[in-house]
């Protein structure tokens, strides 16, 4: 597998985060740069983002709550996610490592793609040429549907116009903005995602895939399908889920049995074993960069932990039938200090092992619940029903499995149901539960934290959109801020 997080071309177009004033302040170090199509592919390669970009969005969600019998202290940086602060900053910063990766991501894509249109490539060339076309595309795509999804409000007939995101479509863009950037209107922003999916479709189709931390054409086919379904192209998005169904299958979890007896439940998924080092991994079509070994969620006595409300939606079936619920079960006594410290939930999905594991950005699963999705708001209940069925017998044990009936729903817990299997498969998953509350309707969400207060999200509140970094709006003071 190729895996180049650092590349030296990179020196002559180095993003300096730390103490930048602008949208992105880009300081070459060196004389150093790109020429040909083979650098250009490595420049490309330090554009994809390497460390966490919207993990922590996590504790925002119904996903996560506070163990506070842990006796582990909070993460001081954690905190104001935890309670929707009017800002994730902490006092005194400036910088949004959030919104300044995904530009950094964008300049580098940009970057690419305003060289390749001054050139053209021979026949030995050709391949080559497109893939890194393609790639460039569909990364500045993929940042821009995560920036539109954070800082502007979700897509939507009635916010169309409503201030999306500023958005530089050339590495000179950036170079000459100094100041007064603007933010574009949503439907200008969402647009611009579908054409970089579309042209990244094209110029990727037929290529041969390399590495899984690069996008190619099924990947860029499942993102083409979740942007569908964000924008209410059902159509659409069932279209694209079925083009990645008929190139990526489910691992058939049952594989797991013989190792979970082996190590008696309990402790199958804790030290050095993850579930991501299981045949699930066969799953995983791109990882996201950033090391996803440590992260706030696994440690078994850390504050924050995922819900039991989610671990239950495992049990439908009763106790260790959904091998899905290794993912989030401690196995830890209750009526014991370490039960009571660790809590009834953890998540094992990676693992505290020597080897690096990264963060899961798309997988196969994804374009089932996806297309499960768009056939209940299509009507197309009985199709719905089959792509759960199919989920399902994947993941439940096969002595326990007994299929869903299609008779047995209505439209409403259709979608229902749908909507559960899609919160178990993506929990923590790229960051898209926060993403999924916003445009399934803003729902209010309660946290308990430190002395039994409660915070509280509100039904529609405007803290569901994250605020523009202080770095932005003291550089673009007619820039309009998210309400507060």
């Amino acid at each position: 597998m190729k895996k180049l997080f650092y590349i030296p071309l990179l020196a002559a177009l180095l993003i300096t985060l730390n103490g930048c004033k602008k949208l992105l302040d880009i300081k070459p170090v060196n004389s150093m740069t790109p020429v040909t199509i083979n650098d250009y592919e490595s420049v490309l390669l330090g554009g994809y983002p390497r460390s966490d970009f919207f993990f922590k969005t996590e504790l925002m969600t119904d996903n996560a709550y506070a163990n506070l019998n842990s006796g582990q202290a909070p993460d001081r940086t954690s905190e104001p996610w935890f309670v929707w602060a009017s800002s994730m900053l902490l006092d005194g910063v400036q910088q949004d490592p959030y919104w300044g990766n995904l530009y950094k991501s964008i300049f580098y894509a940009n970057t690419v793609l305003d060289n390749f249109e001054k050139r053209s490539a021979g026949p030995e060339e050709k391949d080559l040429f497109e893939k890194v076309k393609g790639e460039a595309y569909a990364l500045r795509a993929f940042s821009y549907f995560y920036l539109v999804n954070f800082y502007a409000e979700p897509y939507g007939a009635e916010h169309l116009q409503a201030p999306g995101v500023p958005m530089p479509l050339t590495a000179v863009d950036i170079n000459a903005t100094t100041g007064n950037n603007v933010r574009e209107p949503l439907d200008k922003v969402w647009k611009q995602i579908l054409s970089d999916l579309n042209t990244a479709s094209s110029l990727l189709a037929g290529k041969q895939s390399s590495s899984r931390f690069r996008f190619n054409y099924n990947t860029v086919q499942l993102l083409k399908a979740r942007v569908a379904l964000f924008m209410g192209d059902n159509k659409t998005a069932a279209e694209a889920a079925s083009s990645v169904m008929s190139a990526s299958k489910l691992t058939d979890l049952n594989s797991l049995q013989p190792y979970l007896d082996d190590k008696g439940n309990t402790y199958a998924f804790s030290g050095n074993f993850g579930f991501i080092d299981t045949d699930y991994n066969k799953e995983i079509l791109f990882f996201m960069g950033g090391k996803a070994n440590f992260n706030l969620f696994y440690y078994s006595r850390a504050v924050f932990k995922p819900t039991t409300e989610l671990l239950d939606l495992t049990k439908r079936y009763g106790h260790l039938t959904d091998y899905r619920q290794f993912i989030f079960e401690s196995f830890a006594i209750p009526n014991t200090s370490e039960g009571v410290m660790t809590g009834p939930t953890m998540y094992n999905m990676y693992a505290k092992q020597e080897k690096d594991s990264y963060y899961i950005g798309l997988k196969a699963s994804e374009a089932y619940v996806i297309r499960a999705e768009a056939y209940a708001h299509l009507g197309k209940n009985s199709e719905a029903v089959l792509d759960l069925n199919t989920l399902l017998k994947s993941r439940i044990k096969n002595t326990q499995f007994v299929p869903l009936k299609t008779a047995d729903f209505t439209n409403e817990s259709l979608l229902k149901r749908v909507l559960e299997e899609r919160r178990i498969e993506t929990a923590f998953d790229a960051g898209l539960r926060w993403l999924d509350l916003r445009r399934l309707g803003k729902p209010e969400i309660v946290h308990s934290y430190k002395n039994g207060v409660l915070y509280t999200l509100k039904k529609n509140d405007p803290r569901y959109l994250m605020q523009i970094p202080p770095s932005e709006y003291n550089n673009s003071p007619g820039m309009p801020l998210n309400p507060r």
